[in-house]
């Protein structure tokens, strides 16, 4: 069966030569590293974790996968550090929380060079609550 790319192309000034491009950038794959940052919690959590960084010449595969184990916290703040944030981890990363321990709707983000549990509602936490954040991303250069 042929595929009929007119209607991507039609109106796209290059849109073919630009599309080739793009895939030439991701087939130079002759060059390739692992590199892996262990998560190391903090402020009385547990658990730990690992980001790794799988380069295939150009292209970035980051594997993001930690449990945190919390401590006893009365009246959570609306953000618990958990981790230090490791150099070279976006900022921009969102990602939410599991737990099939905890209700609570709680999210993982990054900021100004922390790692943070971010609470919406919970009031507390008891000791040994599991919060399992798992996440993947591609990078181009």
């Amino acid at each position: 069966m042929a595929i009929n790319f007119d209607p991507i192309f039609s109106g796209m000034q290059n849109g073919p030569e630009k599309i080739k491009g793009n895939f030439d950038k991701l087939v130079d794959i002759q060059n390739w590293s692992v590199t892996e940052v262990r998560i190391t919690p903090i402020n009385g959590w547990s658990g730990g974790g690992t980001w790794k960084k799988l380069k295939l010449g150009n292209v970035t595969i980051n594997a993001f996968s930690a449990s945190f184990i919390s401590p006893k916290i009365d009246s959570v703040p609306y953000a618990v550090q958990v981790s230090a944030q490791p150099s070279g981890f976006p900022g921009w990363r969102r990602i939410g929380v599991f737990s099939n321990e905890h209700p609570g709707n709680m999210l993982f983000a990054v900021d100004q060079g922390k790692m943070n549990i971010i609470n919406f509602g919970s009031t507390n936490l008891t000791a040994g609550q599991h919060f399992d954040v798992n996440d993947v991303w591609i990078e181009v250069a």
